[in-house]
Parts: C-alpha cells; structure tokens; sequence
C-alpha cells in the first residue's frame, strides 16, 4: 500500500496548537517531518510537514488527518500526497 505525505495549516495557532496536533496524529501512525530552515521564521503562517508511517488508504489517510487536526479546536486545511515509490536499479 502506498504511504502519503501531509502538510497541515492551522488558523491563527501557536506552537502548542501545533504540538497537541502532532501528539494526535502519532495516535493515527505519522510521524514529523523536520524541514531544515522550518523554525519560526515564517511565523503562524507556516505548516507543518508529516508521514504516514501504516499502510493506509488515500481515504483513511484524510480521515485520520481530519480527525487529528479538529481535535485542536483550530480551523484547518491540509494536503496529502502520494509518496513516490522507490524503484531499485541492479
């Protein structure tokens, strides 16, 4: 099964907003993706980055997203995208 990638925007929060979203999304097997240069430079404006680590339908993907990110209380918006599978060259 393929896994996704997600970037989730949360309305007007802070670093505690985003921490309790990473703690639920651990619920549903992703994991934080650590940008380099991602800080706070780019303020409440920024997004963050996180993987499926279970094998997981597109659909079921969304749905635990969705689930996670309103247990935060913050208005949101997310993107998921299919992570490319990696091809062997022997």
């Amino acid at each position: 099964m393929p896994k996704f990638i997600t970037s989730i925007h949360l309305q007007e929060a802070t670093e505690r907003d985003y921490a309790k979203l990473s703690q639920e999304l651990k619920k549903y097997l992703f994991s934080p993706v650590n940008k380099p240069g991602s800080g706070k430079s780019a303020g409440s404006a920024s997004s963050y980055v996180f993987n499926s680590t279970g094998n997981k339908s597109l659909i079921d993907t969304s749905a635990a997203v969705s689930l996670a990110a309103a247990n935060t209380g913050k208005k949101f918006s997310f993107t998921v995208i299919r992570e490319k599978a990696k091809t062997e060259n022997k």
